[in-house]
């Protein structure tokens, strides 16, 4: 399958501590791929080594190179880089203005100021969240006025406002509510027809409910990864194995 971003030995040190050891992997285009594992074994990290922000973390020393297609990210320009790299975090963070205003702050940076196309664009994003009929006549109330559930698909609507190929999501359910992460992840399987998407679970079964591949931490390693199906069902390594079977966490 092609790979819509990879790694190439990739290793991250904090200080002195090393959280990514020699990570090489490829992310399918068009699928959704899980990163699991216990507590501190460098997800969130291998998360935001993606669209290169893990530069931006105090202290932090990158080795190794990720690409989008073959082009390296390091040699992107930051605004073409995260605009093809779309990231929302664990906790909702929507911008302190209008929900019209969120989804507009993307294209309007870009250039797009034509108010049609904008309006075009607050609809499609919100559509493709399933959340345009639920506050289409409350585009102008600001987003931090709705509930955790809606914020995180406000935002999950913002990230896709760019057009990016892959979308990163850092524990998207993990604040949320049985109903509102089912909502979450219908989305998330709908949106990888046009998408690539990332993802970080602590959530053993959904990752099993969302992935076509996981790619298993383990102290900053990777011990394993491989389609879902095979992975969850077959896996080969011991500590994927203890892992799964809730050994450690």
């Amino acid at each position: 399958m092609e790979s819509a971003i990879r790694t190439e030995d990739l290793c991250i040190v904090y200080g002195k501590k090393t959280v990514l050891q020699g990570i090489t992997v490829d992310f399918p285009k068009n699928s959704i791929t899980s990163i699991i594992g216990p507590s501190g074994c460098g997800k969130t990290t291998l998360l935001l080594s993606l669209d290169d922000m893990i530069r931006e973390v105090p202290d932090a020393m990158v080795s190794g190179d990720v690409y989008i297609g073959k082009e390296k990210t390091s040699s992107m320009p930051q605004s073409e880089l995260r605009r093809r790299v779309g990231l929302v975090f664990q906790t909702p963070v929507p911008f302190p203005f209008s929900v019209y205003d969120n989804l507009t702050y993307a294209p309007k940076y870009y250039g797009n100021r034509d108010r049609k196309n904008l309006d075009r664009i607050v609809r499609e994003k919100l559509e493709m969240v399933g959340l345009y009929d639920e506050i289409k006549d409350d585009l102008w109330k600001s987003a931090l006025k709705f509930s955790g559930g809606q914020q995180q698909r406000i935002c999950i609507a913002r990230a896709l406002t760019a057009d990016p190929d892959v979308l990163l999501l850092d524990e998207p359910c993990s604040a949320l509510d049985i109903k509102s992460t089912s909502i979450i992840e219908e989305t998330l399987k709908k949106l990888k027809e046009k998408y690539t998407i990332i993802i970080v679970t602590h959530n053993i079964a959904q990752a099993r409910r969302l992935s076509d591949k996981v790619v298993f931490l383990k102290d900053g390693r990777l011990i394993e990864e491989g389609d879902a199906g095979t992975f969850f069902n077959s896996p080969e390594h011991p500590d994927t194995n203890d892992f799964l079977g809730g050994v450690y966490g």
